[in-house]
């Protein structure tokens, strides 16, 4: 199962936790299903963190994450700079192939 695919399977369980056939309506039936979909919400975002995403911007000194707009590190400038994989405010994984590279 790949992270999308899993991504998927826990929206549909959320909706379906979420949806009470009494009323037809979005309202948990009980305390374990609000729960639950919480769950799912937490889980769903955590792995969303995982797909990477291109870093924002043109120049390797103000490279921003896609998902919180902190700066993150790009390795760009001097050798000693470090390229950080994932943001270290938020967690999201970054993308740093060739299509985004700063020279």
């Amino acid at each position: 199962m790949t992270t999308e695919e899993a991504i998927k399977q826990l929206e549909y369980d959320k909706a379906m936790c979420l949806f009470n056939p009494m009323t037809g309506e979005e309202e948990p039936m009980n305390e374990d299903c609000r729960k639950s979909a919480e769950a799912d919400e937490i889980a769903i975002n955590a792995l969303k963190k995982q797909i990477p995403m291109k870093a924002i911007g043109t120049h390797y000194a103000h490279m921003r994450c896609p998902s919180c707009n902190h700066r993150i590190p790009s390795g760009g400038g001097s050798s000693s700079r470090r390229r950080d994989n994932w943001c270290n405010y938020c967690g999201q994984k970054i993308d740093w192939s060739k299509n985004n590279e700063t020279n």
